[in-house]
Order: structure tokens, then sequence, then C-alpha cells
């Protein structure tokens, strides 16, 4: 397996193991999760709604990335949902903390919101990195097989 592949393989795992825990522990913490979407400011009216969407299409990032046809869009739903909650981080931080709270569960949970920022800039990296080698690896196949 090249570098390039494995790199790739290592990101897509790490996503995947990050969408499933923030899913299950969502769901296993049903009522903090709606309490904490209750609380925040962002999103009270619409916390109905958050609690089944989020945990559901982190579960959906989870299918696109383990079905190898459609892994790109896994990458990109996924860089789009780090997108959203690293400006939500960011905001938090650097101008308003009072819209503070935080729906991830057990270890995330746990972080400061400056180690969270770190954490989810890394992971939105790491998307980024993966659909760049997910196109590349794409266009080398596709070039093989014009060759041949």
């Amino acid at each position: 397996m090249k570098t390039k592949n494995l790199i790739l393989e290592i990101i897509i795992l790490l996503l995947l193991l990050l969408w499933v825990y923030a899913a299950l522990s969502k769901w296993i913490n049903h009522q903090a999760f709606y309490r904490q979407l209750s609380w925040n400011p962002t999103t009270g009216g619409y916390q109905d709604f958050l609690f089944y969407f989020l945990p559901g299409i982190e579960l959906l990032a989870v299918l696109l990335l383990l079905i190898r046809p459609v892994r790109l869009y896994g990458l990109w739903l996924s860089a789009g949902l780090l997108f959203v909650f690293t400006a939500y981080v960011f905001y938090v931080v650097f101008i308003d903390p009072t819209k503070a709270t935080c729906t991830c569960g057990g270890v995330l949970s746990a972080m400061t919101w400056k180690q969270h920022l770190i954490f989810n800039i890394s992971f939105l990296l790491m998307c980024v990195a993966g659909i760049y080698l997910h196109k590349s690896d794409l266009q080398n196949h596709q070039g093989n097989i014009a060759m041949n």
C-alpha cells in the first residue's frame, strides 16, 4: 500500500471513530444532549430538529465514509460538519463566551474550549488532506486506466 493510501485510510478511520463516538454519545446521554440544545441561545427553538438531525448526519457521514464509491462525499460532509462545529467553537472562544454549551459527549465535553478549537481545526485539516488525497488517488487511478 502506498504511503498516500495509508494516510488516507488513517484519516478515514479517525473520522469514522469521531463520528460514531459523537453520535452514540449524544444518543446514550440523550437527556443531557437535549437539555444542552435547549439552553443554547443559538439553537433554542430548533432543539427538537437538531436532537435527531445532528446524530443522524454524523451517522450519514460514517455510512458515506465506509462505502468506497461515495467516500469523497463522506469526506466533504465531514469537512462541512467540522467547519460548522469549528465556527461555533471559534465564536464561543473569541466572540461570545456566554453562548457556551457543548453538546459533545464524553471525552470531548471534558476539553476546554480552546482545546476543542484545536481539536476541531486538526480534524478539519485532516478532512481537507483526505479530500486532496482521495482526488489525487482517483486521478492516478483514471490515468492508469487510460494508459492501459
